[in-house]
Parts: structure tokens; C-alpha cells; sequence
């Protein structure tokens, strides 16, 4: 059978036409109370006034509903105030307090030899949330000029090892940032005025500025590995200030610190940094061809 011209023509827009099958006929977005939706139809979309976005620019997930290391939940369990745990021992105080005796851990340190005298407890004392640790004293201090130069380093190590948490508010206006890198000329002069073995330890160090009125309280969290380390706000050996303190930060204020954290966890190896419920994945210090960036 002979084939015309116009029968050629449309064997090759055929040929060219996508498969019906291959067509993307789905739609993605977001509903107002958070939820995601891929439906084929608008018609199943499952709610009103919903954003549509595609699938691969969907937003991230609420920040509670992300996965854990289990060891974070076991640390905050540990410092949740209505954890029964914890409620034990102020039970045991307010029940002793009001048959004005000392329960009983507290009578056998006093057997023990003498302590700091704690205030009267009455019968109106009541289970009180954990407060935030008040940080010790800094044992390490930096002149200005030294002090901008680590904070500007902070800032460029951000380039190659990435260590930045965004912390907004529940409208989505930002609050403050904090960046957190390694540097081995500080964590060398660190251990070596703390007195610490080189060997036994590493040092991160951090800078938040507040972009609004806020709180900042340095609750740290350091995983690897299936290891977590929380550094101890009340202790100078684990936990520091080098610029301003924990508390209230005026907008624009800056607070500069270290963490001090065992040498088990590497720099060089991907490690895990939580700030609360925020985290962040990084390298703090990659490796170019077998040697550390130290800047």
C-alpha cells in the first residue's frame, strides 16, 4: 500500500505527542490547618482556600513533628518538670515540711557533715517548674578585637561547613539566629587555659544575634552516632559566654560562647546540633584533600 504525505505527517505528530498516561494530571499544596494534599482533580482537594504549590517546593514539616534521636526525648524528659520523676522529691519536701522533719535524703546529707543552709520550707511551698541553670562565671575572655575576628569567623565558616538555626515566632517573624563552627586556634587557646588535656576534648563555638526582642537561653544538644552530649549552662568547663549572657536580648544584641564537649564526638565526621526543638546536620570541620580547614 503506498503511503501519502498526509498520512506521514500524521504518524509523526503522533509520534511527537506525549502519552496520555505520561501527562501530570495531579495537584499539590497546602491546607490551612498545615496539612499536605496530592489529589488528581481540584474537586478532591480536601479543604478551602488552599495554597497550591508544587510537590518538590512544598514547605518543611512543623518543626514538633520532625523525627528524634530517641536521647533527645530522654534528656527532655529528664528536665520536664511534670515528668513523676522529678515530682518525687518535691513531694517529699512539702510532705516534710508539714511535719516539720527533713525527708529523708536530705536527713542522711545532713549525717554526713555540714552544708550550705537551705531556705525554711512551709507548708505553702509549692512543686515549681525547673528554672533554667544560671550560667557560672566565664573563664575565658577575648579582647574586642579578637572577639570580632572570631565572630566574623563564625560568619565564614557558614560557607563550608553550614551550621545556621533560623528562629521565628508563630506569625513567622524572624527572632534571632545562631550559627555555631569550630576553630582550632580557639579551641587550642581554650583548652589550654581551662588546663584541659587536648586530647580529651573539642570546642564549638556560637553567635546569636537577636533580630527582636527575645530570650536566649543556651540549651544545646549535641548528637552523633547514637552519642548525645547536653553541655551544663551552670558549668564554665562545659558551657560559656565570651559576649553577653543568657536571658533576655534586646534586638540587635549579640551573644558570643563555646560549647565544650567530648572528644569522642569528631568535627571532621557529620554530627547533629539542636538548639530546643531546632536542629541543624553539618560538618564542622571538613576535611580538602586529607587536611582540616582551620580558618
Amino acid at each position: 500500500m503506498r503511503t501519502t504525505l498526509p498520512s506521514l505527517c500524521a504518524a509523526a505528530l503522533l509520534a511527537l505527542a506525549p502519552p496520555l498516561a505520561a501527562a501530570d494530571s495531579t495537584l499539590s499544596g497546602v491546607c490551612p490547618d498545615g496539612s499536605f494534599f496530592v489529589v488528581q482533580s481540584r474537586g478532591s482537594v480536601p479543604c478551602q482556600n488552599p495554597h497550591f504549590v508544587d510537590a518538590a517546593d512544598l514547605p518543611p514539616l512543623r518543626p514538633y513533628l520532625l523525627p528524634r534521636p530517641y536521647t533527645w526525648y530522654v534528656d527532655q524528659e529528664a528536665r520536664n518538670p511534670n515528668n513523676p520523676y522529678n515530682l518525687v522529691e518535691a513531694a517529699e519536701k512539702i510532705r516534710a515540711a508539714r511535719l516539720g522533719s527533713k525527708p529523708a535524703g536530705e536527713a542522711e546529707r545532713t549525717a554526713q557533715g555540714p552544708s550550705a543552709q537551705a531556705p525554711a520550707l512551709t507548708a505553702a511551698v509549692r512543686p515549681s517548674p525547673i528554672a533554667p541553670a544560671p550560667p557560672s562565671p566565664a573563664l575565658l575572655a577575648l579582647a574586642d578585637d579578637e572577639l570580632r575576628d572570631l565572630v566574623r569567623l563564625i560568619g565564614l565558616r557558614q560557607t563550608d561547613s553550614p551550621a545556621q538555626l533560623e528562629v521565628s515566632d508563630a506569625r513567622g517573624d524572624a527572632r534571632m539566629r545562631i550559627q555555631l563552627a569550630w576553630s582550632a586556634a580557639f579551641e587550642g587557646y581554650a583548652l589550654a587555659t581551662l588546663g584541659r588535656d587536648p586530647a580529651s576534648s573539642h570546642v564549638i563555638v556560637f553567635a546569636t544575634l537577636a533580630e527582636s526582642d527575645t530570650d536566649f537561653q543556651p540549651n544545646f544538644f549535641v548528637v552523633q552516632n547514637g552519642r548525645t552530649f547536653r553541655p551544663d549552662p551552670s558549668s564554665a568547663s562545659e558551657l560559656g559566654f565570651l559576649l553577653g549572657t543568657a536571658g533576655k536580648l534586646a534586638a540587635g544584641e549579640l551573644a558570643v560562647g563555646y560549647l565544650i564537649v567530648p572528644s569522642s564526638f569528631d568535627p571532621q565526621a557529620p554530627l547533629e546540633l539542636f538548639w530546643n526543638d531546632r536542629s541543624v546536620e553539618t560538618v564542622l570541620a571538613p576535611t580538602s584533600a586529607g587536611v582540616v580547614s582551620s580558618r
